[in-house]
C-alpha cells in the first residue's frame, strides 16, 4: 500500500530534463500532488504555472551558466516558497552557491527516497512567512 499524499502538498519539478523529473516525480508522487514544467516552456510562462499551482516546494533545475538557472528564477518569483536545487552531479560549490541563492537543499539523481520524502514531510515546516 502506498503512503497517502501529505495534506494536499503541492510540489513543482521547475525546468528538469524530462529523465529526471520522471525518476524525481515518481518517488515525489506517492506524497504530493505534483506538476511538472519542462525546460522548455518560455521562462515568463513557466514562473506564471509555478505561481498558479501555488506550490508549497518546488525542485528546480540547475543550469550550467550562473545566473539562468531555475533556482533563480523561484527565489526572484516566489522566495517565501522552499526551493531544492536539482543538477546532474555533485559539485561543492554548486551546492554553496545553491544554498547561498536560498535553496533549502540540493539533490541529484539517483535520488535518495528516504531523503525525498524528509523533504516532503518537513514542507510545511520550511515555508516561511
Amino acid at each position: 500500500m502506498l503512503p497517502k499524499p501529505e495534506a494536499n502538498l503541492r510540489v513543482v519539478l521547475l525546468g528538469l530534463p524530462a529523465d529526471i523529473a520522471e525518476s524525481l516525480g515518481q518517488i515525489v508522487s506517492e506524497r504530493a500532488l505534483v506538476l511538472y514544467i519542462p525546460q522548455l516552456f518560455p521562462i515568463l510562462r513557466s514562473v506564471a504555472l509555478m505561481q498558479a499551482a501555488a506550490p508549497d516546494l518546488v525542485f528546480a533545475w540547475l543550469a550550467e551558466n550562473p545566473g539562468t538557472s531555475f533556482l533563480d528564477t523561484v527565489r526572484q518569483a516566489e522566495p517565501q516558497v522552499p526551493a531544492v536545487a536539482v543538477a546532474t552531479h555533485v559539485m561543492a560549490r554548486e551546492i554553496l552557491d545553491s544554498l547561498e541563492s536560498g535553496a533549502v537543499d540540493y539533490c541529484t539523481p539517483p535520488f535518495d527516497f528516504s531523503h525525498i520524502h524528509g523533504l516532503l514531510r518537513t514542507t510545511p515546516k520550511m515555508a516561511c512567512c
